[in-house]
């Protein structure tokens, strides 16, 4: 795969919810559409993100029609679901090695690692148990424009 970048579920949200750094979640997918930059996320991601929008209608957030035209929008997105060898054996490693309580976040971890390419992320439980070991393991808050397109270069 050339050049690519991971994210997880929670800055894939931000692509249609009106979350704290939307802004930066939406310049990373303009930026990587239009560079042809793959977006590689692991085979559990969808499930996530289906997730997420079931948690704001549950209470009301959002209405039933409103979540089901952001899921269809979502699906719409340019992702693409990648699942190398060795995927699964490396996220049960991270998750020990790093104290994960689940390998869900593992396996965002392992792809980027094993693609070698930045994994983006806005949940904090994992930046804190990382706490920067992984520099590779990235906040969306700091994701600047030039991140991305220096890379492409």
């Amino acid at each position: 795969m050339s050049v690519c970048l991971c994210v997880d579920a929670s800055v894939a949200a931000k692509w249609a919810l009106p979350e704290e750094h939307r802004d930066e979640a939406l310049r990373l997918y303009e930026v990587s559409y239009r560079s042809g930059t793959t977006i590689a996320v692991p085979p559990h991601f969808p499930v996530e993100v289906v997730n997420i929008l079931r948690r704001r209608v549950a209470p009301g957030l959002l209405s039933y029609a409103e979540g089901n035209e952001l899921l269809t929008q979502f699906f719409q997105s340019s992702v693409r679901l990648v699942i190398p060898a060795q995927l699964y054996e490396r996220a049960f490693e991270i998750a020990h090695t790093y104290q994960l309580p689940a390998v869900y976040d593992a396996h965002y971890v392992a792809l980027a690692e094993i693609l070698a390419c930045d994994l983006w992320t806005d949940d904090q439980r994992l930046l804190n148990t990382l706490d920067k070991k992984l520099p590779f393991v990235k906040w969306i808050g700091e994701y600047q424009l030039s991140e991305l397109t220096e890379r492409l270069d």
